[in-house]
């Protein structure tokens, strides 16, 4: 490196170095008996402290409560971090169940699950009798209006059983197989989510720094544009003249030889291939990647362009020239610019592909005399 390139360096690193390592780590916190940490986040803590998904909100009674896009408010009891998982409750947590459990939308999903048929039986029904582990759910019943539930694990059809109307066939969430037949919460687990900073709860630039004493981000924002637009001014100038060095070097070290009574003829102007056009790029196959994150290669399971790893939902595009793949977006810009794939760096066909290119200055010899 030149004594220029590193005083560059040095000044680059010494201006911004305050505005970049400012940052704290957010703590666990508490609601009532439950403690959260990443990926969960109460709604008055900064973002950076959980993912956006795992949000809870403490009410003024220490209670913490989630809410689910598709099936309403629950109350959490209970979290596992090392063992994820979750327990929900309700006052009435069977009859949430019968109207509708959706997990839709959300990165929560049950541990295991247990079938239930719910009956409405009178009271002269021998449901008991012909179940003994039957449940009875007295919030969802009333006189002559008893709800029961039957694991159909132990349901036979062919057993009359008196008096009894079945309702519904409910997939019930329990924590695993052994677990014993009854319903008072509702265990969910999640997958954890990618963080962009380690450790997970890292704050490089948090609202909460601003009580310590840190800067705004609107403040940081500015000074760094102000210190950056000059120090990227001459960036440019040390990039241009090292250009300029090189170059002269490399003609004063350039062999002139010239042949007497040889003529060539004119160079073809070459071709560099820059990147493909949208509709070239529109036609290389895209996968939308479902909860079971099947991958093409399992073992390739981070983008190379981004480095995050594919999750759920995202959308990723095939080089079908290698069959390598990355994130949708970062392919599809990276094409744009330069046809060929950033692992291989094999370029497609020119026959086979919408090329832009942009052709060098051609010249000719100058025959001798």
């Amino acid at each position: 490196m030149t004594p220029l390139n590193f005083s560059f360096v040095f000044l680059l690193s010494f201006f911004l170095h305050p505005f970049f390592t400012y940052g704290e780590f957010c703590p666990r916190v508490s609601c009532g008996n439950v403690s959260v940490d990443f990926p969960f986040r109460l709604t008055n803590q900064p973002d950076c402290c959980g993912d956006p998904n795992f949000n809870f909100l403490c009410t003024t009674t220490n209670q913490i409560i989630i809410s689910f896009p598709f099936s309403g408010d629950f109350m959490v009891n209970t979290i596992n971090y090392s063992n994820p998982y979750l327990q929900l409750t309700d006052p009435c947590i069977t009859k949430r169940l019968l109207q509708g459990f959706n997990l839709s939308g959300t990165p929560f999903q049950p541990l295991y699950t247990r079938t239930y048929i719910f009956s409405n039986c009178s009271t002269d029904s021998n449901i008991s009798v012909v179940y003994p582990s039957a449940l009875f759910f007295s919030c969802l019943s009333s006189i002559n209006f008893l709800v029961w539930g039957i694991a159909k694990y132990f349901y036979d059809p062919s057993t009359p059983v008196s008096s009894c109307l079945e309702l519904a066939e409910i997939s019930v969430p329990q924590h695993d197989p052994g677990w014993p037949f009854y319903i008072d919460d509702i265990p969910l687990t999640w997958e954890q989510p990618y963080c962009h900073t380690v450790p997970c709860n890292y704050c490089p630039s948090s609202e909460c720094s601003r009580d310590k004493g840190g800067l705004s981000n609107g403040t940081k924002y500015a000074v760094i544009f102000i210190l950056g637009t000059p120090i990227s001014l001459i960036a440019v100038c040390i990039i241009y003249y090292n250009v300029r060095v090189h170059c002269a070097d490399h003609r004063r070290h350039q062999p002139n030889v010239e042949i007497s009574g040889l003529t060539s003829e004119p160079q073809l102007a070459g071709i560099i291939v820059n990147g493909l056009d949208g509709s070239s790029i529109e036609a290389y196959p895209i996968t939308l990647l479902g909860e079971n994150m099947k991958l093409p290669r399992p073992n390739d399971n981070a983008c190379s362009i981004c480095l995050s790893e594919y999750q759920a939902k995202e959308t990723i595009r095939t080089i079908p020239d290698c069959n390598h793949y990355f994130h949708a977006s970062c392919i599809d810009e990276w094409l744009k610019l330069n046809a060929a794939c950033p692992v291989c760096r094999r370029t497609p066909d020119q026959d086979s592909a919408h090329l832009i290119t942009r052709s060098t200055s051609s010249f000719s010899p100058r025959p001798s005399l």
